[in-house]
This record gives structure tokens, sequence and C-alpha cells, in this order.
């Protein structure tokens, strides 16, 4: 038995488990379904476990094989780097992927430097689900991605989180709002109109328990996957948002927005997700210290300081 692994077939088992089935994987790698079925059967003996298992309709990976899976989404993400540094006129990119509940303005300040240098880093954004940037970072397709959450079991995988800052937050209206239910807070907002994120956020989460721990049933009108919307119906006069103290300045500026009330006691956190805990890509070490210095943070291995 060889000590050393097929990387070529290694590579053809890695295209097997992203397409689910020979037939799709022997169409995208344009080979015979006769020859890829070979080489599954010779990787198997190789490494002396199954890692397939055929079904009439398609096919899965076996508990070894999801193992297996994972060293090669390491190993072919590290081939992808190894190109991209060995082209000399490549352009230096920085791909950062961020939820949707992300605060638009907070990343766009932490990029800004990014932007404003001699077009050395292009930078590449795109917005998506927990689970697809976790994905997207596995693959090598982002190298960052800012989250207000953490992947949970088996979805976290290798993935490391930079805790980039934490603030408190705080409810915001038009002043009219804001006068109507700013008397007796919190117990003024029982009834009140209510501008949420979308249910499964940490902060609908952290609001929703606080509520319910000072007894309160605001009337919500309203839940949004996305943040400007929210904050530019509360401008409308819609109801009382959430907001993060560390954008407080942007809430009264924008949006002509004012403070109700902090909510006691909820924090909100920003975080870094990378492939591993060490940053190899110099942009994502700045665009962490950005974040840190937006929130306020002292320092590495230093406390946040809240907002």
């Amino acid at each position: 038995m060889t000590t050393q692994p097929n990387f070529n077939h290694l590579y053809h088992f890695w295209v097997v488990a992203q397409e689910g089935s020979l037939v799709g994987a022997s169409r995208r790698l344009g080979i015979r379904h006769s020859t890829l079925s070979s080489q599954m059967r010779a990787l198997e003996q190789m490494l002396g476990m199954r890692l397939l298992i055929r079904r009439p309709r398609g096919m899965r990976l076996t508990p070894q094989a999801e193992v297996v899976r994972s060293y090669c989404d390491q190993i072919f993400r590290l081939g992808t780097e190894l190109l991209e540094a060995a082209t000399e006129q490549r352009t230096n990119r920085l791909r950062v992927g961020m939820l949707a509940s992300v605060p638009r303005s907070l990343l766009y300040e932490a990029l800004r430097p990014a932007l404003e240098r001699e077009a050395t880093t292009r930078v590449e954004l795109s917005v998506a689900g927990l689970d697809a940037a976790c994905r997207a970072l596995v693959t090598g397709h982002l190298h960052v991605a800012i989250a207000d959450r953490l992947p949970a079991g088996a979805a976290a995988g290798p993935i490391h989180s930079h805790l980039v800052g934490e603030t408190r937050v705080a409810l915001f209206a038009t002043a009219r709002v804001a006068q109507r239910y700013r008397g007796d807070f919190p117990h003024s907002l029982d009834g009140a109109p209510m501008l949420l994120p979308s249910p499964g956020s940490p902060l609908r989460e952290g609001l929703a328990a606080w509520f319910a721990r000072e007894g309160l049933r605001p009337r919500i009108v309203g839940e949004f996957d996305d943040v400007p919307m929210m904050k530019g119906f509360a401008a409308r006069g819609h109801g009382v948002v959430p907001i993060r103290m560390v954008l407080a300045r942007e809430a009264r500026q924008r949006y002509a927005l004012v403070p109700v009330g902090v909510v006691p006691g909820l924090v909100d956190r920003l975080y870094a997700l990378t492939l591993g805990k060490r940053v190899r890509h110099p942009g994502i070490q700045r665009l962490i210290d950005q974040c840190r210095g937006k929130f306020g943070t002292r320092g590495k291995g230093a406390g946040p300081w809240l907002c």
C-alpha cells in the first residue's frame, strides 16, 4: 500500500462529494463514469476505508469520508492560495462575507482604508447566511466573514472566531415617538409599536428575553433581515427600533432617531470568522483592527470597551 495519497484521486473524490453523485462529478471533470468509479475504489483501498455508499439515486458519504472531505477542503484551498501567490500580476483580492444583520456602515468604515490604498487591494463583498459563509470560508471563496453570531456544532468545523467588539443596545425612535414612550421606560413599551430584526438573530433573541423578564408585550409591526430598511421605517415614525450604541451618532445624524432608553444587560457582539486561528491574508488583520478601532477595543488580547 502506498504511503502517499494520490492527489488526483483526492481531487476527484472532493468533486464527487460536492456534486453528490458520480454522474455529476464525471460530467464536471470531463471523464468517464467508469473511470471515476475505478478511481474511487482505488482511493478506498489506499485509505483502507469505505468512502461512498451508492444508492439508486445518487450516493452519500460515510462518516469517515466526511473527515477525508474536510482535509480535502483545506488541501485544495491552500492549493488555490498557492497559485494566486505565485501569479506575479494577480490582483490582491480581499474576499469578505457578511451577514445581513451586520451594520453596513460599520463594515464600510472598517473597509475604507483598504479601498483607499493605491489600487493594491480589491475588495469583494458579499452577503450570505451563516452556514453559507462558513462553507465559503472552508472552500476558499471567502477570506473572512463578519458575523454577529457564531456557528454551532458541526457547522463550526475548522472556523475560528475573532471577537472584534461588543456594544450595548438602545431603543431609538423619532423624537415624536420617543417622547411618547420615554417617560415610564421600560414599562411604557408594553403595547408599543416595535420594529425588530428577523427571528433567529442574537439581537432579536436578547430583546425577546428582556421583554419576557420585564413582562412587556410590545406590538411587533415589522420584522427585517435588512438593517438599513429597519432603521428607515423607524425614521418615518413607524415604531421603536433597537440600534447598537456604537452607531448612536449615525442614528441621530442619518435617520434623525433619538434614544428611548438603553436595554439593561443586553450586549451585542461582532466577530470576524476565518478558516483556522492563523490569519494569513494581511488584509484580514487590517480589517479586524479597523473593526476593533470602530468599536473601541483597546487592543489584541484586551477586553473590548462597551460603547
